[in-house]
């Protein structure tokens, strides 16, 4: 019918250019030319490659459109004023301009995703590429289907040139072709839920998946495997589910560790079935995706009480673990990470199994630098625990903090006196000027020369910050020194927390000797070194001399 049109309307033109022609040869001689051998364009679309999808694809076609014009595209020269036309207006005989592209679904079970595009012009013979890409429903059946392409374009019908005028007719062409697109059967992997069990924060558990073939094959010998993410690290490489009918169903439970997540919540994971199709080729199903909880571990709250923290000792810490979490901590353990100026004696300790709201205290033993000043220092912890799998899950590190008292010390008070040449008892006092007590504690005395004892150690078991006691001992002094004050070193050695003898640092304890009671003081020592030289010079004079008293 469109065709007999478009030949009605060339006769028509035809008639017009003749009658025109026959009026203007009448009216001054010159015939007008006219050019009618025209035929329209023939675009004919084509999907190259293959034209195969499944159910629940997506995919993108490359389709060729091409003009398979087999008219007319020469022009004859001696239709000059025509000829001049086509080759001022650059006119390709045969082409198809302004082509456009519109496809349709038309009851296929396709969603069509590309919406209407432009070509542009298409030259006989040749063709131009576009794309269409078609989302197939998940129960689309097995089959060939058609999609439509309306195409429109135009195209030169005819040229006509009279006496100083010229026209070119183009027509407007709209066709619509169909493209195949088949719809193979095929296996389609559909997650329908994933289970979690014990997944949480760097721990080991239990992920169970339930999928469906909801594809139109059998797969054959298939294995549901589980991609690993950024988050998830599957530790089984894939679950053998055997021969997987459509739409039948199957679980499969997969080893999983959990990695990267801060914060309880749900994550997408994927699987993929591995399968052998009909001809036992191996074939893979799309990714597809599910969405799994993962719940919070145990969490930890710490709370400490320090015994003998002090300056260059050695104490302990014991830190109270309680789990506030929702989650039992099996076989938990604490342990400390070495940190200024602490020096670790003990590492870890056992907390044993630990039930959500339960607590339990694991004792620390620490020693304290001498360079470290009296102060609060944090110490940091970190809870370790078993998993589903008996693998160890570490906490994040747990901060908290402990007090250093100022070390131990003790001064001795009073100055006891003692006679040169004697031996006698003295006493000294001693105060506790720390913080700490001293227990089960002796001190000692260090007599060096001028004093020597035989009884250098007494006795005070137990004495507590800002207590006094006095001790006796039985010091003997040389005769030969000197009046004066010295010093004795005194140092107290005692039993610490951890019933470890510690010995303090040196104090000390003046003592004043006074002279004898046969000898003389200092300054009749010396007038005696001066006095008796001279008196014996003198007598050895008068004895040479036995006269001159009677002169």
């Amino acid at each position: 019918m469109q065709d007999k049109k478009h030949t009605i309307i060339q006769t028509i033109l035809l008639t017009v250019m003749i009658v025109g022609a026959t009026v203007a040869v009448g009216t001054s001689g010159v015939a007008a030319e006219q050019y009618t051998d025209f035929s329209k364009p023939e675009l004919t679309p084509t999907i190259q490659q293959q034209n195969v999808v499944s159910a629940g694809d997506t995919h993108t076609f490359s389709v060729m459109i091409q003009n398979r014009h087999d008219g007319n595209t020469n022009m004859d020269r001696r239709l000059g004023g025509i000829a001049t036309v086509v080759e001022t207006h650059r006119i390709t005989l045969g082409a198809a301009s302004g082509v456009s592209a519109k496809f349709t679904d038309d009851g296929a079970p396709f969603e069509i995703k590309t919406g209407a595009q432009s070509i542009g012009t298409i030259t006989a013979g040749n063709g131009r590429q576009t794309s269409l890409t078609v989302e197939v429903a998940s129960d689309a059946e097995p089959g060939v289907y058609q999609v439509p392409v309306k195409l429109q374009y135009s195209y030169i019908q005819g040229i006509n040139v009279d006496t100083g005028d010229y026209y070119i007719n183009r027509d407007e062409e709209t066709v619509t072709k169909h493209l195949n697109i088949r719809v193979e059967e095929s296996v389609r992997l559909t997650v329908d839920t994933v289970q979690a069990e014990d997944l949480y924060k760097n721990a080991d558990g239990t992920m169970t998946a339930t999928v469906t073939n909801t594809g139109s094959e059998v797969a054959h010998n298939a294995e549901l495997v589980m991609q690993s993410s950024e988050y998830f690290v599957s530790r089984s490489n894939s679950v053998s589910v055997g021969q997987l009918e459509p739409g039948e169903t199957v679980t499969a439970a997969f080893q999983i560790g959990v990695k990267n997540v801060d914060a309880a919540g749900t994550y997408g994971v994927n699987f993929q079935l591995s399968y052998e199709d009909a001809n036992r080729n191996p074939e893979q199903s799309l990714l597809r995706t599910g969405n799994v909880t993962v719940s919070n571990g145990p969490q930890y709250e710490l709370s400490t009480e320090a015994v003998a923290m002090y300056v260059d000792s050695i104490g302990s810490v014991a830190v109270t673990v309680t789990n506030t979490g929702e989650r039992t901590a099996p076989n938990a353990r604490a342990k400390l990470s070495p940190i200024e100026p602490f020096t670790l004696v003990s590492t870890s300790a056992s907390l044993g199994t630990l039930d959500p709201g339960e607590s339990a205290t694991a004792e620390f033993k620490l020693e304290i630098s001498n360079r470290a000043i009296a102060q609060e220092y944090p110490l940091t912890l970190t809870v370790v625990h078993d998993d589903t799998y008996g693998n160890a899950v570490k906490s994040d590190p747990l901060s908290v903090d402990v007090p250093v008292s100022p070390e131990r010390s003790f001064a001795v008070m009073g100055i006891p006196t003692l006679t040169a040449g004697q031996t006698d008892t003295v006493q000294f006092t001693i105060e506790n000027t720390g913080e700490g007590k001293f227990q089960d504690a002796v001190v000692r005395i260090n007599a060096n020369s001028p004093f020597e004892t035989d009884d250098d150690t007494a006795y005070i078991g137990t004495l507590e910050p800002g207590e006094t006691t006095t001790l006796t001992y039985t010091i003997s002094a040389d005769g030969s020194a000197a009046a004066k004050t010295y010093s004795l070193d005194a140092s107290i050695k005692y039993d610490n927390t951890f019933d470890e003898t510690v010995v303090s640092n040196i104090e000390s304890a003046p003592i004043m000797i006074k002279p004898g009671s046969g000898g003389l003081p200092v300054p009749g020592i010396i007038i005696a070194g001066v006095v008796i030289p001279i008196a014996l010079a003198a007598g050895i004079v008068y004895q040479t001399n036995p006269l001159s008293r009677f002169r």
